[in-house]
């Protein structure tokens, strides 16, 4: 492992809307001979009237009517009454030259579509799609950009054109400048997501990186108003040392990491160093260390190979096809963004691979009344089962809500204790085990069962309208590739 290391990936979704923009795009082009000889002689004799105009040029009445017409549109002329003189726009670019024989440029309408950030409404490249998921934590915009948002679109539109134009490839040779914005529409507003990634250093400090292109891109003010909202978006969690932390090591009978321990202290640092980096120490045949949170990509790696392995019959114990149990931990933090989405989708397709009914089942707390709320935190594709569990009578969460634990039954699991940050509480780190060892298999099944069977078991969460099957009223009914036989001999307390 290297140092600093991730230990969790959380996606803010920045608010951003879509504009359709109908502007006058002065073009690098040289205008019609015609055009540009009326252009300077209108800039010799001021105003003329409509009759010298068509006399002079030998027009008929609908010919001068075009021509006064197209100029008018291009806003190189005004009309008043029976006379026509140059546009502001157009004794403008005669100034700029600093004489009477400027070139002149074709301006031509243009349909445009543009995305705006509602914070400094810096334009964004094409956004394709949706987030892929909508549990992102969502930033918010002032109420003042929301309601003039179609107005600070049209200036920003004028004033950043050339940014726009160089993500344009129909515009990017030839364009240089917006002449007027006729109208402007908004589309859509949705949210662009923004990974942001958590490390240790070797000083066991917290770093944060942003989304490497979105810091390219972002100017300083947009930086600083997502530095400032990730900041506010840590819980205030006021905790003293490490709550169920001695509960998790006694439960699955932790003695390398129990010397870590000294009374309510967890020595986060000198365990990080023997285990992943010098690997001093190392577990017991079996079992294997992992750091962050499951969902990461390197973490899931390691729990897809061992699904597949099992699935496959790679091992000595030939094939083993079940569903996979997801317990997670009591934290804001744990699961938002698009690390978690893909976990997901990859776990997924894994255990339906060759048309399999298998799944993969999600376990959290949700007091009744707040389901809709944890629905929305864990809204992913390809996520259907999601199960809801209860405070039990004067009982908190299991291990005071900080064990994460994943089972494939009988074939493997992994088991993370999230310890707070020294000096950053707010900021939970997951560390702990994966391990095929059987004592440990049973301690999870029990420890799922007991935070989820008998009078604790809540719902399954139904996610759409179109989710028409059948709502089990028992743990036992919604999950029943977990009622195997290692809990026949377990009486009703171990659960309660």
């Amino acid at each position: 492992m290297n140092i600093p290391s991730e230990f969790n990936r959380v996606t803010f979704g920045l608010p951003i809307e879509m504009f359709r923009v109908d502007a006058y795009i002065a073009l690098d082009e040289r205008l019609p001979v015609v055009t540009e000889f009326v252009l300077r002689l209108l800039r010799v004799c001021g105003r003329v009237p409509m009759t010298a105009f068509r006399e002079y040029f030998g027009f008929t009445d609908s010919e001068a009517l075009s021509v006064v017409e197209s100029l008018s549109r291009q806003g190189l002329i005004d009309l008043l009454d029976d006379e026509m003189q140059l546009s502001l726009f157009a004794i403008e670019r005669f100034e700029e030259a600093g004489g009477d024989y400027p070139r002149f440029n074709k301006v031509e309408l243009k349909r445009d579509t543009v995305t705006f950030d509602l914070i400094s409404f810096t334009p964004l490249r094409s956004v394709p799609g949706e987030p892929s998921s909508d549990n992102v934590i969502k930033l918010d915009a002032a109420e003042d950009a929301l309601g003039s948002s179609k107005e600070r679109a049209r200036l920003a539109y004028r004033q950043r054109y050339p940014e726009i134009a160089s993500m344009r490839d129909d515009f990017r040779e030839k364009s240089y400048g917006v002449h007027s914005v006729e109208n402007i529409e908004s589309k859509k507003r949705s949210y662009l997501p923004i990974p942001v990634s958590f490390y240790l250093d070797q000083d066991g400090q917290v770093e944060r990186r942003i989304d490497e292109a979105f810091e390219r891109a972002a100017p300083p003010e947009l930086s600083q108003f997502v530095t400032e909202q990730v900041t506010a978006a840590i819980p205030n969690t006021i905790s003293l040392g490490a709550p169920g932390l001695d509960e998790f090591i006694e439960a699955f009978d932790l003695k390398l990491m129990n010397q870590y321990l000294t009374g309510k202290k967890f020595d986060l640092a000198g365990y990080l160093a023997d285990i992943h980096v010098t690997q001093n120490l190392k577990y017991p045949k079996g079992m294997d260390a992992i750091f962050g949170n499951i969902y990461l990509p390197e973490n899931v790696e390691r729990v897809l190979t061992r699904i597949e392995d099992r699935r496959e019959g790679r091992r000595r114990h030939g094939k083993l096809l079940t569903s996979l149990a997801w317990l997670v931990p009591d934290y804001e933090l744990w699961g938002r963004g698009e690390a978690f989405a893909h976990s997901v989708a990859k776990l997924t397709n894994v255990l339906c691979a060759g048309g399999s009914s298998d799944t993969l089942c999600l376990f959290t707390g949700a007091e009744q009344g707040q389901e809709n709320e944890v629905i929305s935190r864990f809204r992913v594709p390809q996520l259907n089962d999601l199960h809801f569990s209860r405070s039990g009578l004067n009982e908190g969460p299991l291990m005071a809500g900080r064990v994460e634990l994943m089972l494939y039954p009988t074939g493997f699991m992994a088991a993370l204790y999230h310890l707070s940050v020294p000096g950053n509480s707010g900021l939970w780190v997951p560390f702990g085990f994966i391990s095929t060892q059987p004592k440990h298999l049973n301690v999870a099944h029990k420890l799922i069962q007991r935070m989820m069977g008998r009078k604790r078991y809540g719902r399954r969460a139904r996610f759409s309208q179109r989710d028409d099957r059948q709502m089990p009223t028992t743990f036992e009914e919604g999950c029943p590739f977990l009622q195997y036989s290692s809990l026949a001999n377990q009486t009703a307390e171990d659960f309660d």
